[in-house]
């Protein structure tokens, strides 16, 4: 279980500790290494599409649940329900900019962007729990007149069994080696044009 996620995080551990070097050949073999996980040169793995599709699923999962926790919320704080929509897009805002930010560190083969995505999707997954579990304890126990959010706790399960099962797949296995690989690639070219303007001087 999680066979791909796992293999992700050791391997984006490995580079993150084998990239810290000035030797050319040890470059070389890091690239030939991510070279051979990537396997066909072609489809989906070669641009950020399978992370781009993991930060929607996100968005997705995190979206279900806010209205009623907004209306939860802003009930107990005694504050007018009017306002709920503010409050919905205010901590929309905030958590697009985060999952945005752990996907771009992951797309430039960040091992701590990568685990700060998995943590974000995690901890959204949770909410998504919590909101399911409470939201059927009210349909079975309480008196329920709107199924709204017993749906929408459904569909943010739905949503969150997605992304970690795309996640967990060969192909953004590959697009993780990918970003990997781009990243050694980034950091030869530095080294070598660090070197070719020291031998100019």
């Amino acid at each position: 279980m999680m066979k791909y996620i796992k293999k992700s995080l050791a391997l984006s551990a490995v580079i993150t500790r084998k990239i810290v070097t000035d030797d050319p050949l040890q470059f070389e073999r890091l690239k030939e290494r991510l070279k051979s996980r990537l396997g066909a040169p072609v489809g989906i793995k070669m641009t950020g599409i399978p992370l781009a599709i993991s930060m929607i699923l996100s968005i997705f999962c995190y979206a279900m649940p806010q209205v009623s926790v907004w209306m939860l919320l802003f009930r107990w704080l005694d504050l007018p329900e009017y306002k709920v929509l503010m409050g919905v897009f205010l901590a929309a805002a905030v958590y697009c900019v985060v999952v945005m930010s752990t996907m771009l560190l992951t797309a430039r083969g960040s091992w701590t962007g990568y685990k700060l995505h998995l943590t974000v999707i995690i901890l959204t997954g949770m909410i998504a729990i919590i909101f399911f579990v409470s939201s059927w304890f009210t349909f079975l126990f309480g008196d329920v007149d709107n199924y709204t959010p017993q749906i929408t706790s459904v569909l943010g399960l739905i949503f969150f069994y997605l992304n970690i099962t795309w996640m967990n797949s060969s192909v953004f296995y590959r697009s993780i080696a990918l970003t990997l690989h781009n990243r050694v690639w980034r950091k030869q070219l530095k080294i070598e044009a660090r070197q070719m303007a020291g031998l100019k001087r």
